[in-house]
């Protein structure tokens, strides 16, 4: 079990031609939390704990991260469309990084049913045959994603985040990677997360945060502790 707490976010707007005079950060839409535990927790996925088992000479920590999406306010106006969670991993040696070998989801989907609306038409030999007018969600089911992965085995993973159909992008998104991580070193990760909202008036906004470590510190490892001086 763990208890991630929620971090209020600021989200910086990016400037662009025509963008409102007021451009303050976009402030109680969105909040993040993380959390580090041991690669072989109970309630690890399977999968990832035969990875771990199958190499005992490597050390890994499950990262597990939830990005919350809160609804239209009148002080925060507008509707999430799309967003993304990217982290880098890092050492202080630019050239030994950490790496998320794998991660969660590589896609999550939700069920998504065709409005079914409007006139089916036809013609045969030049005849025109009117179908019925199909009442809204009568239409197919299928899946689309609603959160998707990328960089399994890279050291930059990322998740982006977008609202389907009429399943708005709302609510607690969790992701995780199981991090394997570069002896003897410090390793810690950064965090950007970047945004697309619908305004009534605006049209499309983008807005972004950088979680430094200075500010936001994740640090997947303690730094090593030097030897003691000798005295004589």
């Amino acid at each position: 079990m763990t208890e991630i707490r929620l971090r209020e976010v600021d989200l910086v707007p990016e400037r662009t031609l025509g963008s409102p005079a007021d451009d303050s950060p976009l402030r109680g839409r969105l909040t993040f939390g993380w959390d580090l535990l041991p690669a072989d927790h109970e309630g690890v996925p399977a999968s990832w704990l035969s990875y771990v088992r199958a190499t005992p000479d490597r050390e890994f920590r499950h990262l597990l991260m939830v990005v919350s999406f809160r609804p239209e306010t009148p002080a925060g106006k507008g509707v999430f469309r799309h967003a993304s969670l990217g982290v880098a991993l890092s050492t202080p040696d630019p050239a030994a990084r950490p790496v998320a070998r794998l991660i969660d989801p590589g896609e999550r989907t939700r069920p998504v049913t065709d409005s079914g609306t409007g006139l089916s038409f036809t013609v045969k030999a030049g005849v025109l045959d009117v179908g019925m007018t199909k009442p809204p969600g009568t239409g197919l089911a299928r899946e689309e994603w609603i959160v998707r992965g990328h960089g399994a085995s890279q050291p930059d993973p990322q998740w982006e985040f977008r609202s389907v159909g009429h399943v708005p992008l709302l609510g607690d998104h969790p992701v995780a990677a199981l991090v394997e991580l570069v002896p003897d070193r410090r390793n810690t990760a950064e965090v950007l997360l970047a945004a697309e909202l619908e305004h009534h008036t605006w049209g499309i906004r983008r807005y972004r945060t950088h979680l430094t470590p200075a500010l936001h510190p994740i640090a997947l490892t303690q730094h090593p502790q030097n030897p003691s001086p000798s005295t004589t």
